[in-house]
């Protein structure tokens, strides 16, 4: 075994696992969670390599499996930490993503979050920094396999109420934290979702395979530029497309279900949405200030005793 421990607290982590490119270090006793994480980490990193077609993939990944979430800051890499909320955590930059069982209470889907983080990675080394963020949240769901009623509610109202955010704004509106609620994440989430499925062309019929989407990605890399990528994979100017699924989403949660369930129970299941729609926007904003209020208490802490802390690199969050 080889030992390893964070410097930011005496949070113990030893090599648990190694398969392919990923070696995970866990705590003491998680050395079987680790072995099947380190299983299915190197099958989907196959899988999310298979969208970055000629790009660059990750050479060696290092996962660092925790307990509870209250431990990702303590083996964050020196000098980048993780916020209080995240369950999981990725660094592009140093091939290096942190993984918790729980928050709190809560159990959560180490897998699933495995897989997002290694989006975000394997995402990262391809396109460094020309992903905009709404496109490496959206690419990182694509691969986690993720589902949230929350999200689903977020989308429904979004679609019936109005408030999708301009594509041009979106990086703009994402919060510190991630929540399922959240129009941003559920936005960017949807609209990847919707230009992986789409063919080359506008036809219900053509799925496309994903290669559209496998080439749109790899004319990013190679240009840089989504909007020509956008027109070389699809046809069509990104702005086009982004129009295509909003009107995509209106059908989807307005026009579809009417036939599928009637109209009078829809209308029962649209006011339900609704209310539960706007209830989430109250909480979110609640545990957001509560967040802030926190973050502003943890900064002047850290103030006191660092008076010229280095500037925090971005980090990715599940």
């Amino acid at each position: 075994m080889f030992g390893w421990m964070s410097s930011a607290a005496a949070t113990p982590l030893v090599q648990a696992a190694h398969r392919g490119r990923i070696t995970v270090y866990a705590e003491p006793g998680l050395e079987d969670t680790a072995q099947d994480l380190a299983e299915g980490a190197e099958a989907a990193l196959v899988r999310i390599s298979a969208d970055l077609v000629d790009l660059p993939v990750p050479k060696a990944i290092e996962v660092r499996l925790v307990r509870d979430s209250s431990s990702l800051n303590a083996v964050a890499p020196a000098g980048r930490g993780a916020p209080q909320w995240a369950i999981g955590v990725a660094y592009p930059d140093l091939g290096i993503l942190s993984v918790a069982l729980r928050r709190g209470h809560n159990a959560v889907d180490a897998m699933s979050t495995l897989r997002h983080e290694l989006g975000h990675i394997a995402l990262g080394v391809a396109l460094g920094n020309r992903a905009p963020r709404w496109l490496h949240e959206g690419f990182a769901y694509q691969h986690s396999g993720e589902w949230s009623w929350e999200r689903t509610e977020t989308l429904a109202g979004m679609a019936w109420f109005g408030g999708i955010v301009p594509l041009s704004e979106l990086d703009a509106t994402f919060p510190a934290a991630e929540l399922p609620a959240n129009r941003a994440y559920a936005q960017s989430y949807d609209f990847v979702g919707y230009l992986s499925r789409r063919g080359r062309y506008d036809d219900k019929y053509d799925d496309g395979d994903r290669w559209p989407f496998k080439k749109w990605l790899t004319e990013i890399g190679r240009t840089g530029n989504l909007d020509l990528a956008a027109r070389s994979a699809y046809g069509k100017p990104l702005n086009e497309l982004f129009d295509e699924w909003r009107g995509d989403l209106t059908r989807r949660y307005l026009m579809v279900p009417i036939g599928l369930f009637g109209l009078a129970i829809w209308i029962m299941c649209a006011i339900l949405l609704g209310l539960a729609y706007w209830r989430r926007r109250r909480q979110n904003r609640k545990r957001l200030a509560a967040w802030e209020e926190q973050e502003r208490a943890d900064d002047a802490v850290i103030a006191a005793v660092s008076p010229e802390p280095a500037a925090p690199t971005p980090q990715w969050l599940n």
